[in-house]
């Protein structure tokens, strides 16, 4: 690792060496000169404990030149006040990661505010992608032939921009001389082709979080089976957290707040005793009859009962595209589980996204690109089994080819099937090649990376399960929101089903179903607006 520091810009960077990724982790510091977030919860602490006004304390911090940092240390050890962490916000960018590793960051935590890079405006001709150490895999006809795949898709994501680019401005009659009509028509032409796009190509987000949720990010990066994740594990540690590294100029401005960074495999051991209980009982028989389209798939629920969905989201890790027969578990199964959860789990320990639910749940099935988006609504809970190290990845693809995915809704138009017939074909060989890789690779690869690599090779189509949980406002805030002109037709129409579905549950909905415009494929201004 190579730690380096700009003070002109107040930007500390850290490096991987390895010579299999080009991981790069970034933070931008408040102040270069002191340890801002730290004296923030420092300030914060001392408030919650003084009858004083903020402006006393901090002008007595000043006036002592108190080193808030060991103050922190003491605070930490003598009350155990993790809340403190809460109050110092630390910017950290990462670069060189596996879209599903960027997408997976943003699913692990609530409290996250981020960005990541745009499909509709990256530059694909010559694509970084994540790829497999030699170190873990000796045999380079696996590591080819995962290259293989993936370059395969990027030929297709490529060759296929003209003619949708084409078929799009045929069919909506897009005026070259309007800057606003090409803008849109070029936005539309990546959504549709993103589809093949896979979702191990390298990104870059920023996140900001405080130090309390940073430490829990990498405690859990450092417990996951993935390599991607262990690598960004030891980067971040080293680049927010105490550390040998150091280089002149730079404070680590919350090295006493990163703490209890040591791996955390609470989840991965109630997860895998849960499963290891249920499975007995549980028919290994999925749904074979899938639906053709997001919206077809759109279930919503009041006030599920938290045992029941708890439960669920377990069967899902093993049948994550829906169990033929409903498990019935009796009073003794959830004291048993109730046992193992108590015993690894407490306010120190969350279970994560596998334990949330809420007043209103929506479920279904998206696209990962849908899912993506849709992701970034924090106040949603959110389960998604595809990005849970636990789930049975062969159960995930144990379908027909023509199954696995959903296309963009433009494809559905007439006289765009042609096109639609050309994407189908694309992506269904790339299902092929997927499964012939996955099959010569869990010969040489423990499942554990096998399955790792497999997702990074699943196109942005891909089709997963997903359950969301929200309350009425948080619900109403989404939908107005995503369902305007400007975003996805994708998540656009599946919200605007949501909203439906919701509509003919609870008439307390349909005042919004009037005032909100049905999102159509086949509309030019709607397909041209981009507000």
């Amino acid at each position: 690792m190579k730690l380096s520091f700009r003070k002109d810009l107040s930007i500390a960077s850290l490096v991987s060496e390895s010579n299999w990724n080009k991981i790069k982790v970034h933070t931008l510091l408040q102040n270069s000169e002191r340890k801002q977030p730290s004296i923030n919860a420092y300030l914060g602490a001392r408030y919650s404990r003084s009858a004083d006004s903020i402006i006393d304390i901090a002008n007595e911090i000043v006036k002592n030149n108190t080193d808030a940092a060991e103050r922190l240390e003491k605070i930490f050890t003598g009350y155990g006040h993790k809340s403190v962490g809460d109050m110092a916000d630390l910017f950290v960018c990462i670069e060189n990661i596996p879209m599903y590793v960027a997408m997976k960051l943003f699913y692990m935590t609530s409290v996250v505010s981020g960005q990541e890079r745009s499909t509709r405006y990256q530059d694909f001709e010559n694509p970084e992608f994540v790829k497999i150490p030699r170190e873990i895999c000796e045999d380079s006809e696996i590591r080819k032939g995962y290259e293989r795949v993936i370059l395969k898709q990027m030929s297709d994501y490529r060759e296929m921009m003209r003619p949708t680019r084409e078929a799009l401005e045929k069919s909506f009659q897009i005026n070259s001389e309007s800057q606003q009509e090409v803008s849109a028509l070029k936005s539309r032409t990546f959504d549709v082709a993103r589809y093949l796009l896979p979702f191990g190509l390298n990104t870059s987000s920023a996140y900001l979080m405080s130090a309390r949720n940073w430490s829990d990010i990498i405690s859990y990066l450092c417990s996951s089976n993935s390599v991607v994740e262990n690598e960004v594990y030891t980067l971040l540690l080293n680049l927010l957290g105490e550390s040998k590294l150091d280089i002149k100029g730079y404070t680590r401005e919350a090295d006493g707040l990163i703490r209890h960074t040591d791996p955390n495999c609470s989840r991965q051991m109630s997860t895998k005793e849960i499963l290891e209980y249920i499975e007995k009982d549980i028919s290994r028989k999925q749904i074979k009859d899938l639906p053709g389209s997001e919206c077809e798939s759109v279930a919503v629920t009041y006030a599920p009962d938290c045992t029941e969905t708890l439960v669920s989201h377990y069967e899902l890790l093993l049948n994550p595209l829906g169990s033929q027969e409903e498990f019935e578990f009796s009073e003794r199964d959830q004291e048993k589980i109730g046992d193992i959860l108590f015993q690894r789990h407490n306010h120190h320990n969350m279970l994560g996204n596998i334990g949330q639910s809420g007043a209103i749940r929506i479920s279904g099935f998206a696209s990962l690109g849908t899912l993506k988006d849709l992701n970034r609504h924090r106040s949603l809970e959110r389960f998604i089994p595809l990005f849970h190290e636990e789930l049975d990845m062969d159960q995930e693809l144990d379908r027909e080819d023509d199954q696995c995915f959903f296309l963009c809704n433009y494809l559905d138009l007439p006289n765009l099937s042609t096109l639609r017939k050309e994407y189908v074909s694309r992506l269904e060989s790339t299902y092929r090649l997927i499964r012939e890789w996955r099959k010569n690779a869990l010969k040489v690869l423990g499942r554990d990376v096998c399955d790792e690599y497999t997702k990074y090779l699943l196109p942005h189509a891909h089709s997963t399960k997903y359950v969301f949980y929200g309350s009425f406002d948080d619900l109403q805030y989404l939908i107005n929101l995503r369902t305007r002109n400007g975003g996805h037709i994708a998540y656009r129409k599946l919200v605007y089903e949501w909203l439906r579905k919701l509509s003919v549950k609870d008439f307390i909905w349909k005042p919004l179903l009037r005032n909100i415009v049905e999102p159509k494929i086949n509309d030019k201004h709607q397909f041209i607006d981009r507000s």
